[in-house]
């Protein structure tokens, strides 16, 4: 592709999604690129805190790379500072851990389960091929339709309500490839048989930072770009005049802008967004996440990367244990565990707090509370998008309205999308010379 001429590009948000997009346009774009964040360091959700010799992200990722792009970028600019990893994650279900993905391991069920998701899977499976298959409308549908009541009462209804906080019938079908695995008949037949364990799923491998934490893929690209400015927030986005106006009262402007801040925070802050808009933004969905991060004096127990958790018993629906998955995050003969908690509501960090801490112990990730070192806690308002039956519709004519004004808004929040760190990046490096092709 050629180089355009001229134009200046205004990046909101230095995040994954920024970052590789002000990379690519470093690239692309002699007109040049300027990138604002409101944090005083870059990262986003990818950011890396360090505590008494411990580090760890102060919400947990790793790298899965469906792109062969993707990954050879990352690869080359940490070098030697990537590992792979087989996944090992795991499912508590009555007090045992079964491994993941739950459809494709149902021998390590008790028996009445097994015999109870076994039986709707086959009655499922029948269904579709004497009646042919339907094509659901909601996530619940689709969940009974493809897995059978069994394996949707045990797990996959009460994590993913647990997880968004809707029941499933109220979320749409648009994100669930790759996130929820699909199996055929003849794996969980073996597997019940024979227990033969199968790894399927969209991350039976993964990568990470061997050093530093998962902050270290967006220092990478921030020692490759020259013109980052922190600590300046964005309050309000003229679309008619493209100006921006920020926390510290200066105003720039730009030719094209790419947004990677939240789609209800973009829409709130723009002047010259239709009302029926802003209705449409003001009933986005999300959930917010409460991370509690242990530092331990032991190592921890089990050699798990991440455990999830559909009980209501637990606040938590994942436990992350980043020491297993780099041992350099945690001092010799220490470790991490990382609890996840959806919706925490407010004022409830110290309640959850110690009631984490005593599920810990109740499930022998920790022997007694001297063993804990320190606890950190990170709140995240915005954590994942709810891909609800009407989300859909909503975000594509946010979206359309923003281009016309020659705004693009990406990434997890900006496209409003579940999405991983990777895809993150995938989407910026693919979206920054349509940008430019169609404004230059």
């Amino acid at each position: 592709m050629c180089k355009e001429r001229g134009l200046h590009t205004v990046i909101l948000g230095a995040g994954i999604s920024g970052l590789s997009a002000a990379y690519a346009l470093q690239e692309l774009s002699p007109g040049g690129y300027s990138i604002y964040e409101q944090a005083p360091a870059v990262g986003g959700l990818c950011q890396t805190q360090q505590v008494d010799g411990y580090q760890f992200d102060t919400v947990s990722h790793v790298l899965h790379f469906r792109s062969d792009e993707t990954r050879d970028l990352v690869q080359q600019i940490l070098g030697d500072n990537l590992i792979r990893r087989e996944r090992s994650a795991w499912i508590h279900f009555r007090r045992r851990y079964v491994p993941y993905p739950f459809q494709t391991h149902l021998n390590a069920l008790p028996a009445t389960a097994q015999a109870d998701c076994l039986a709707g899977y086959l009655r499922a499976w029948l269904k579709r091929k004497i009646a042919g298959s339907r094509q659901p409308e909601n996530f619940g549908e689709w969940v009974d339709e493809y897995f059978g009541k069994g394996i949707a009462r045990h797990f996959m209804r009460p994590y993913n309500q647990k997880l968004w906080g809707v029941v499933p019938e109220q979320m749409g079908l648009d994100w669930i490839r790759p996130f929820v695995p699909q199996t055929e008949l003849k794996q969980v037949i073996s597997n019940v048989v024979s227990s033969r364990n199968h790894q399927v799923g969209y991350n039976p491998y993964f990568f990470y930072p061997a050093r530093g934490g998962i902050q270290t893929v967006c220092e990478a690209f921030r020692t490759r770009l020259t013109e980052v400015h922190l600590n300046r927030e964005a309050v309000e986005i003229d679309l008619d005049r493209r100006t921006i106006l920020f926390n510290d009262g200066s105003r720039v402007g730009y030719d094209r802008l790419i947004s990677t801040i939240p789609l209800p925070v973009l829409i709130r802050r723009s002047k010259g967004i239709p009302d029926e808009l802003r209705h449409e933004a003001a009933r986005l969905r999300w959930t917010s996440l409460l991370n509690l991060t242990y530092c331990l004096r032991r190592p921890v127990q089990r050699p798990f990367h991440w455990a999830y958790f559909p009980e209501k018993e637990f606040p938590f629906f994942r436990l992350v244990f980043p020491s297993n998955i780099s041992s350099a995050l945690a001092p010799q003969g220490g470790g991490l565990i990382a609890a996840e908690i959806s919706n925490p509501g407010p004022g409830k960090e110290e309640e959850l707090e110690q009631q984490v801490q005593s599920n810990l112990i109740e499930l022998g990730w920790i022997e007694q509370p001297r063993d804990v070192v320190c606890v950190v806690r990170n709140y995240f308002p915005y954590a994942y998008p709810v891909h609800d039956l009407e989300r859909a519709q909503r975000v594509r004519r946010l979206l359309h309205f923003l281009q016309t004004k020659r705004v693009w808004s990406i990434g997890r929040f900006g496209a409003w999308r579940y999405s991983s760190m990777d895809d993150a990046i995938t989407e910026a490096l693919h979206i920054v010379p349509a940008v430019l092709a169609l404004t230059s």
